[in-house]
């Protein structure tokens, strides 16, 4: 409508002066000049106000969001007229996308521009596409309202989390020998690199003592090591239907593109070589190790809009292809998920026969709702076949463990929460015992 509450007011304020006139007879007089009056105060309001054309009205953002947390939006507002304008945008938000403060209140001065922020947390990983932006504002007086909808249509890429990359990686790595760049010195252990000196503490490797260091300063100063670089990391991530089984509304392949996110990029910080693979029962996308923030870029835009199909995956095609096209040694990062002990045995048969020389570590993800059923109280029938239903569950990861464990396969297998942070932490762990 074109007018604002203000003017409703008005009208109905204008009952006041045509009942006092009632007494004297002249109500239809009162009446009609009351209502001339504020009606040609709305044209003039009408008129006052400046067109929508005068707004220049744009969208800030990154092109680049991330999944499951607060991102930010801004609608910025250029004001080209006389007046301040008090303006109320909302944004045509995709699906999948909940909102906070969508309704963006921005006073604008004439002449100037102001910017209004609202939130969004995506649900879901892929392209989507933002519309118009559509305005409302009062006129100068408060009589009037002017609306204006503006084109603003565009799409945006919603990632992993990548807030999770600062707010983990950098607990990884030492960030001032990241930043600093300086150059080291080959030294003689196995995979190491020299790094710098410092004073002997207990249980330093007496090896490692610099003995020209420690006659010089009168103490005990040892070498220290930073691990190897140029290391190849493959991560493999299952996309079968498997990963498509949800916890606490998040499906298990989101919570593994997030971890393979950290993960590499904490390991193109170390300075080693990341590449992806992505497989059901054939090979989906299939990135080369290779190292720098490039590298980094190639990998996020192959895994921002993986999805899950529904089809079992196919370990042999996926090592065979692996085989074929990269052939150093690597550490191979399977995510997936196996539900029984036959599963697990054709997984440790394709790493003994198609992965020999690599070194494989198999992530999969915890449901501990199952533990919660099997140590919890019997209700009801219901609860009677649950908890038996979540027992036998358990008693089957535990072989799987078990099969992993006599193959000498490494193992992740952690609630989704810990999963990003845990196999970092694997990696490192690796890393510094050079297992890699």
């Amino acid at each position: 409508m074109p007018f604002s509450k203000r003017f409703l007011a008005l009208l109905l304020l204008g009952i006041v002066p045509v009942i006092i006139a009632s007494f004297t007879g002249l109500e239809l007089y009162v009446f009609l000049i009351y209502n001339l009056v504020i009606f040609s105060l709305l044209i003039v309001d009408l008129r006052m106000t400046p067109n929508e054309k005068l707004l220049c009205v744009e969208r800030v953002c990154s092109e680049k969001l991330s999944m499951g947390t607060e991102n930010e939006i801004g609608i910025n507002i250029r004001n080209n007229s006389e007046y301040a304008l008090n303006i109320e945008a909302v944004d045509e938000v995709p699906t999948y996308m909940k909102t906070k403060n969508a309704v963006v209140s921005i006073r604008v001065s004439p002449h100037y521009e102001a910017l209004g922020n609202y939130i969004v947390m995506p649900e879901k990983r892929g392209e989507f596409i933002f519309g118009k932006v559509h305005i409302r504002y009062k006129g100068v007086m408060g009589l009037c309202m002017k609306k204006g909808i503006y084109d603003l249509e565009n799409s945006y890429k919603v990632y992993p989390n990548l807030k999770d990359l600062s707010k983990y990686g950098l607990a990884a790595i030492k960030k001032s020998q990241l930043m600093r760049g300086i150059k080291k010195n080959k030294s003689f252990g196995i995979g190491t690199e020299f790094e710098s000196l410092r004073e002997y503490t207990e249980g330093d490797d007496y090896r490692k003592i610099n003995w020209m260091a420690t006659a010089r300063s009168n103490k005990f100063i040892v070498n220290t090591y930073e691990h190897e670089k140029n290391q190849q990391i493959m991560i493999m991530l299952d996309s079968s239907r498997v990963m498509n089984s949800e916890i606490n509304y998040i499906k298990k392949l989101d919570y593994s593109i997030n971890a393979a996110f950290l993960l590499a990029d904490v390991a193109i910080k170390k300075g080693d070589n990341a590449g992806v693979m992505v497989f059901d029962n054939t090979v989906k996308r299939f990135i080369k190790p290779g190292k720098g923030r490039g590298q980094f870029q190639l990998i996020a835009e192959n895994l921002y809009n993986v999805q899950e199909n529904f089809v079992s995956a196919d370990y042999m095609e996926a090592l065979t292809y692996l085989n074929r096209n990269h052939k150093r040694r690597s550490l191979l990062c399977i995510f997936t998920e196996l539900f029984n002990a036959d599963e697990a045995f054709y997984l440790a048969s394709a790493l003994k026969n198609l992965a020999k020389h690599h070194i494989p570590l198999v992530i999969t993800i915890k449901d501990m709702r199952l533990y919660e059923y099997a140590e919890g109280e019997i209700e009801d029938t219901k609860g009677f076949f649950t908890k038996v239903a979540s027992m036998k569950m358990i008693r089957e990861r535990e072989k799987i463990q078990k099969i992993f464990n006599e193959s000498g396969i490494a193992v992740v297998d952690v609630p989704p929460d810990k999963l990003s942070i845990e196999v970092v932490n694997k990696y490192l762990n690796m890393k510094s015992m050079m297992q890699i």
